[in-house]
């Protein structure tokens, strides 16, 4: 295993920490807008955090490799069917615009594994805005 592949995990988590740093010594501010955490930063530390944090997604991206480019013998490869092509890969998601989940996936039981989920989160999400309005 090659350790480029951690410069970006490894940058990604370094941003974190500098600016968990500039928010304790007053160099930044953390907000929260909605449900997103926004960090105002005034000072240089805070400028370097966010810039790690940035980079780290950038170098993940471009040094993190795919399994479809694995070497020969690589343990973490895609398994090889007799035939050549490699299984078929099931997925799903759910993403919340705002209140209203989106569902979507690759085969229609994935699709509706997601819409449980989606459900159970937007329940939750109901039940503890009710808790908050009422404490």
């Amino acid at each position: 295993m090659r350790l480029i592949r951690w410069l970006g995990p490894a940058s990604i988590g370094a941003g974190v920490v500098t600016m968990a740093l500039a928010v304790s010594r007053g160099e930044a501010n953390v907000y929260l807008v909605l449900v997103i955490p926004v960090i105002v930063g005034t000072g240089p530390l805070a400028f370097l955090g966010v810039f790690l944090a940035f980079a780290g997604f950038l170098l993940t991206f471009l040094l993190w490799p795919s399994r479809l480019d694995a070497e020969p013998g690589d343990r973490n490869a895609l398994p090889v069917s007799p035939e050549g092509a490699p299984p078929a890969r099931r997925w799903g998601g759910v993403l919340f615009l705002g209140p209203i989940p989106v569902i979507f996936g690759s085969d229609p039981r994935m699709t509706r594994t997601m819409l449980l989920i989606g459900v159970v989160l937007f329940l939750a999400l109901v039940v503890l805005t009710v808790l908050a309005l009422l404490a």
